[in-house]
């Protein structure tokens, strides 16, 4: 049995290199395609019906310490000093604002239609309108030097933004 996980995350590890591999040609985020391999890999075996062990105890950290890693790889390429102040105000704008927007306007889409009150609405349209720092962060490879700052800057003010709302 153990050899059998071994063997697995190993495949798993060289599927997510492939992809990796691919990204850069198909225009598809890594990210994307792992989670469709992840829904893919679950209905598997599921129709096998391969009993697995539960993981929801352990996906949120293992989930956190997965986005804190990309946006950490993201930020290495950086260079924090005056001349860039700019830059970080119009990126933390730049999420900042469409986020509000959005989750204001879908708030009141749940509201009206699902008949729930304005926090509740608020609450569930939040996480639908962050950018998400896994996707934008690795998509941004061949960009220039100053947009892929923007969207790193923008994608770490999502990160801290959301995990500011999710610790409340």
């Amino acid at each position: 049995m153990t050899s059998a996980i071994i063997i697995t995350l190993c495949l798993l590890l060289l599927l997510a290199y492939v992809f990796d591999l691919t990204a850069a040609k198909t225009k598809i985020p890594s990210v994307i395609l792992l989670l469709l391999l992840g829904w893919a890999m679950r209905q598997l075996s599921e129709w096998l019906q391969i009993s697995l062990p539960d993981f929801n105890p352990i996906l949120p950290i293992l989930g956190t310490v997965g986005l804190i890693l990309i946006v950490l790889e993201g930020s290495l390429e950086l260079e924090l000093n005056r001349s860039k102040v700019g830059l970080i105000r119009k990126s933390l704008l730049g999420a900042t604002v469409p986020l509000l927007v959005l989750a204001l306007v879908l708030a009141l889409a749940f509201r009206y239609a699902g008949h729930y009150g304005f926090k509740d609405s608020l609450l569930n349209a939040i996480p639908l309108c962050v950018i998400s720092s896994a996707i934008a962060i690795p998509s941004v490879r061949h960009l220039s030097a100053y947009s892929k700052e923007y969207v790193i800057y923008v994608g770490r003010a999502g990160l801290q933004f959301y995990s500011a709302e999710r610790s409340d």
